[in-house]
This record gives C-alpha cells, structure tokens and sequence, in this order.
C-alpha cells in the first residue's frame, strides 16, 4: 500500500541492525531481548503524535466483533516502550459501520505508520516506520516461542541471530524446496498457538482455584504441550543449523529422486481408519467398482499418506473421522475422493489456522465434509485450479474472522454441488481470480461470496440464503462515491466481469447483493486544526477494554493469512 512505509532489506542490512540493537553485550539471553528493544526504541522512535494504519489482528478482532480483515488509522498518544505497544486513538475505520471502542493498547508490530502526517507536527518519521519493521520483522521470522525458557546463561544473539536470518533468506530466495518452507512455517504457527495457550493455562492455575479433576486435566494438557513443542523445536533446529539443513535438504533430494525412479505412474491410496472387517469388505467392494485392476496401498493415516504422496496421486477415504493436524499442502494433480456418504466422511482440525493450502495447476476434493469449525479458513487458493466437488464446508457459526475458501490472484476455484455454512464470509474472490459456481448453495452465513474489481464470477443455479447482511458483496472502486447498491441479484450486470443465471436470494437480512464503493483510509493532514486528538476523557468501557486486551500485545498474533513474506497491512 502506497501510503505507508514498506522496506525491503537484505540479509546484511537486517543483520547490521539487529546487531546496533544487541550490541554491547557478551552475553544476551531471550530473557532479555524485550527489555533491549525497550531501550532501542526509546532512542530511535517517536513517542507519540503520528499517524499509523492498524492492521487489527484477527484475535482483537474476534474480541470485538469485526470482521477480518479490519483496517483503522490511529493515531499515536503514547508508546509504552518496556511492553513495547502503543496507546492509540481510532480517528477511522475503513468500513463505517463498524462500531469500535475508541482508545486502544496496541501491539506495535500491528502497526504501519503512514507517508503523509500533519503537517504542523515535526517528526522523526523514517526512523519510527524502520524501527518498528525491524521490531515486526524480528518476533515474527526470528523470535520463537520456546526461546523464553532458553538457559539464562545462554547468549541468544550468537545462537540464533545470524542462522535464523539465513534461513528465512534462503525459502525467501528458494533455495529450500516450497513444501519443506510450508512445513516449517505450519510447525511455526502450531507452536505459537500452543504456546499462547500454554500460557492461558498456567495463568488460569496461579490466578484462579479450581477444583482437582480440573488442575490434573490441565496438568495433563500442558505436557502434552510441552512434549509438542519440543517436537516441533527438534525439528525446527535441524533447518536451522545450516550443516544440518545443507544434510537433510540433501537427503530429502536423494529420497524424491528414489520415489521418483521406484514410482513410475500415479498411485492410488486407500484411507480408512482402524474397523470390523465388514466395514473393511464394504469399502473395498467400492473401490473394486472404481480401480478394477489397479494397484492400491492402504494406509490408516491421511495426514502422514499426504506427506508420502506425489503428484497425481489419488487419495480414496473410506467413511470416517480424519484429523489434519498440520496445514495440508496438496500435490499438483491430486485427487482427494470420498467413497460413501460425504456427511461421514469429514476432514477436521485442531488447527486454528487454514486446513487446506493449494499452491497447484489442478487438484480435485470430491465428496467430503471439511469441518474448519476450530479453524480460520477452510482453505486458500494461491495458484492454479482447485474443484470442490459434492462437498460440504462447515465454519463454526459463531466467530466474526472465520472464512470459507479464499481464492489469490492468478487463482481460480469451481464449486460444483456444494454446500458451505458457518462462516462469517463464505468465499472471496480477491482481484485477479476467477471463481465458478454451479448448483451450490451458501447459507447461515453473514456474507456469501465477496469479490472484488477484475475477478471473474460466473454463479450458476445456485442459492444463497439466510446470510445475516448479503449473499453477495462486491467491493469496487468504479462505483461513484458515496453511492450504494442494494437489490436483487439483477444489479450484478453492472459489473463487467460477474455472469449470473438462476441464482436465488431467501431470507437475506440487509439483502441479496450489496454493490459498494471500495473505502480509503488517508492519514489526516490538518489533524491539529479540528481539536487536539490527544485530549479525550476515555469511558469506563474503553478502558476496560484496554486492561483486558493487555495481554494481546505479548501474543504478537500471527496467521498463514496474515504472515506471508511480504507482509501488507491489507493482506486477505
């Protein structure tokens, strides 16, 4: 976004600057690393008066109720360096209709000051926007989450500071292969989730009394986190060493090259839990119908046969429960079929990230259940063509930030006799993608399909019914301003790029479509001559809001979503 700051730094110059930030100390534990960012900050930034765009995360934005992505630009009252947030003042909201508290503790990583500020203030502004990319930069890519129990007398910045930097340059330049970097970056976010609620459970345990049962349950919880996270920390510092990173990455080749060579045509893979033998006999009579002659493998485990599996390779589940406890990458050419009633068949998670990743040229689900209720989306599109075909994707009804399918530019998704419900936006359609629906139906939802200028739609008999604002939302900057377009799905044919035929509206709350005019934010140049936005008495629930919300800045909350490399402030 153009007008805030954005930075594009090499390996040396991050490495320079991390090391003026840690200098003077032979010894630095993880211990000690936030109070030296205290320090540095003080000296480099702008305690208050700028302005800034706040990317609320999507933790806050749960708390509050707003939809994710939620886009506000604040202005700065106060920056408490030790825990390093800021006090801000909302001074506005993208969407209007957004009600928010207007004060807020704010972590500064969620923070991207803006080009233009009022022009009456003298500020130190490239210095603030360079410090804070360097703070974001830092607790996201090299800062993990079991470093804070590391040994006291263990220095942090030798250890970690130079190897970590290397490896996040080397997936950003591909120089590891694309599934290892997804990999690591899934075992990433798991560890951040477990550990914010490792965290949650040992504060419950010294703040509150509660009974036996419940203190062995939670006992029992944390070493089961515990023993994850070590997992996860094992497995993470293989890739983080570069002579063991330079052997594995050798070894990886060596075994592709081996799979490559013993596999000559595409596999076929039978998933099917632990059963009676009749269960057994009656799913293999279908498959009979299917693969006659064909060779098959079986295997009870979908996550793990997933990692096995190439390109081409067909996937069969029997009925059953199949956990996805690593965000899933599919292979190009994959097909992922269910065999029997797709109610009992269903794919859930534990993770409260995404299910499914498709970075592809094709790949086929057919005939499942996705279950992302615990999750944030159902599934991302990046690349290529992605069918759902007979399938059935269910959010959790509840959360303002779950979303169904998101389709990237260069993308294209066709839903063909499908059923979505339960999230806050079914399926969006980002700029540049390309979405196909056919005899689907969208319901028990807020918003259905939302899309935006130059993606191609082509809805086809299909329904969108009792979504609580729109079953269709298209955000467009060729609309006049200030004009919204509300009715039936007829205005679609306003926009050039949208084909509808047989599409059915029932029960909507604020309508079958809303056409609107895309918001900007833009910083404030005379902010000063409306008021001085620094004096305000805050209400008793905005302030009881901040103390609750506290704790949010130490989460330092990051997503797949909301964490690819080249991190935006308006990323979807």
């Amino acid at each position: 976004m153009d007008q805030v700051f954005n930075f594009d730094k090499s390996l040396q110059q991050r490495l320079r600057e991390y090391k003026d930030v840690f200098d003077g100390f032979e010894i630095l534990p993880a211990s000690g690393l936030k109070k030296e960012w205290g320090f540095y900050l003080e000296l480099t930034m702008d305690p208050n008066g700028w302005q800034a765009i706040w990317k609320i995360s999507r933790t806050t934005c749960d708390i509050l109720k707003l939809p994710f992505p939620t886009i506000v630009l604040v202005f700065v009252l106060d920056v408490d360096f030790s825990n390093l947030q800021a006090l801000v003042r909302v001074i506005a909201v993208q969407d209007e209709s957004h009600i928010i508290p207007e004060k807020h503790h704010v972590p500064l990583i969620q923070l991207w000051p803006t080009k233009a500020q009022d022009e009456t203030v003298a500020l130190n502004l490239s210095s603030t926007a360079n410090v804070i990319d360097m703070l974001r930069f830092f607790y996201i890519h090299l800062f993990m989450p079991w470093d804070i129990d590391d040994d006291e007398t263990s220095d942090w910045k030798s250890k970690h500071l130079e190897s970590r930097l290397r490896l996040y340059y080397d997936m950003k330049n591909g120089m590891i292969p694309k599934a290892t970097s997804l990999r690591l970056n899934s075992l990433l976010t798991e560890a951040r989730r477990i550990q914010n609620k490792k965290e949650q459970i040992e504060l419950q345990l010294e703040e509150t009394v509660i009974d036996e049962d419940s203190s062995e349950k939670n006992i029992e919880e944390l070493t089961n986190i515990h023993l994850r996270l070590i997992e996860i920390k094992c497995e993470v510092e293989i890739l983080e060493n570069p002579l063991l990173r330079k052997a594995f990455l050798k070894r990886q080749q060596q075994q592709q090259l081996l799979n490559v060579e013993n596999v000559k045509e595409p596999r076929i893979w039978l998933i099917q839990e632990n059963g009676q033998v009749e269960s057994y006999l009656r799913f293999l009579e279908q498959v009979k119908l299917l693969y006659p002659k064909e060779k098959v493998i079986v295997q009870p485990n979908l996550s793990q046969t997933l990692e096995y599996g190439g390109p081409n390779d067909s996937f069969i589940l029997a009925e059953g429960k199949y956990e996805v406890n690593v965000i899933t990458t599919l292979e190009n050419g994959v097909i992922l079929k269910g065999i029997g009633n797709r109610d009992n068949i269903v794919l859930d998670s534990m993770l409260d990230d995404i299910m499914l990743d498709f970075q592809v040229e094709h790949c086929l689900v057919e005939n499942v259940t996705l279950d992302a209720s615990m999750s944030q989306c159902a599934a991302v599109i990046r690349k290529g063509k992605v069918t759902f075909s007979n399938c059935k994707i269910v959010g959790d009804g509840v959360s303002t930030i779950h979303q169904g399918i998101i389709v990237l530019a260069g993308a294209e998704l066709e839903l063909i006799n499908c059923e979505m419900y339960g999230f806050y936006i079914a399926l969006v359609g980002n700029s540049g993608s390309q979405v196909t629906m056919q005899n689907t139906e969208i319901y028990n939802v807020h918003y259905g399909l939302k899309i935006y200028d130059n993606s191609l739609v082509n809805v086809h008999k299909c329904t969108f019914r009792n979504c609580k604002d729109y079953g269709v939302f298209v955000e467009t900057e060729n609309l006049e301003e200030g004009i919204h377009n509300v009715g039936n799905f007829e205005i679609l044919n306003k926009i050039p790029q949208v084909k509808t035929e047989f599409v059915n509206g029932m029960n909507n709350g604020k309508g079958d479509v809303l056409i609107n005019r895309t918001s900007q934010i833009n910083a404030i140049k005379d902010l000063f001559s409306k008021g001085d936005p620094t004096i305000s008495e805050p209400s008793d629930e905005e302030m009881a809001f901040d103390d609750d919300c506290k704790d949010i800045g130490s989460e330092f909350d990051r997503t797949v979503i909301e964490s690819d490399r080249n991190i935006s402030p308006v990323t979807i």
